[in-house]
């Protein structure tokens, strides 16, 4: 059975003369998208704890994106948990951490 990079790398290969391309352009025009980082990075950071809050894994939420300079920006998220939400979150990682032990003794 392939992996899926198998299968992507031959497609891949064919767009490689067209990356070649259009790289020197797109490294031009990449500081016009500079100032829409921030809004996509809201925005995803919005819908995935919008959907922990969904599912109960969080009790509430904050985000705050600000730009500080030109490809550098600020980011700050507030979560609320209750306590037996904290409980479940340590739990987890304190079980992930005693397996990685384990797995290299």
């Amino acid at each position: 059975m392939k992996t899926d990079l198998e299968r992507i790398i031959p497609f891949l290969m064919r767009f490689l003369p067209l990356f070649d391309r259009f790289f020197p352009i797109f490294l031009r025009l990449f500081p016009l998208f500079d100032r829409f980082v921030m809004f996509l990075v809201s925005y995803f950071l919005e819908r995935t704890l919008r959907t922990w809050k969904i599912h109960g894994l969080i009790d509430n939420y904050g985000t705050r994106v600000v730009r500080t300079a030109k490809l550098h920006y600020k980011i700050d998220i507030r979560i609320v948990l209750t306590m037996e939400q904290a409980k479940n979150v340590l739990n987890d990682l304190i079980t992930k951490v005693l397996k990685r032990l384990q797995g290299s003794s």
